[in-house]
């Protein structure tokens, strides 16, 4: 499983300034920081045991957290009106038509 980047267990049982580590005060740079993150669980393979239709990137986002995000394959057309389906066992953007 995905950590995120802040451990309240670790912080918690950290010795603080002789004191143990108890009790625990948690910041909310702490909490942003988990909170910019969200540890998104996805595996490689779909339950049928096919790739993925996307990748999972990790970028620094606002503050210098880390974030992620899904990316689709294939990417989505960039003009006109499609919709994401699947077109012999494949994902594939279909184009619509303006109603």
């Amino acid at each position: 499983m995905t950590q995120p980047p802040i451990s309240f267990s670790e912080k918690a049982s950290a010795s603080n300034s002789g004191a143990g580590g108890y009790p625990i005060q948690i910041s909310a740079k702490d909490l942003d920081a988990n909170f910019t993150y969200a540890t998104l669980e996805i595996s490689d393979l779909s339950p049928q045991g096919s790739p993925q239709p996307f990748l999972v990137d990790e970028i620094t986002g606002p503050g210098g957290h880390k974030q992620r995000r899904l990316i689709f394959q294939p990417p989505a057309p960039t003009s006109g009106t499609y919709v994401l389906g699947v077109v012999d066992g494949a994902l594939s953007w279909i184009a619509t038509e303006a109603c």
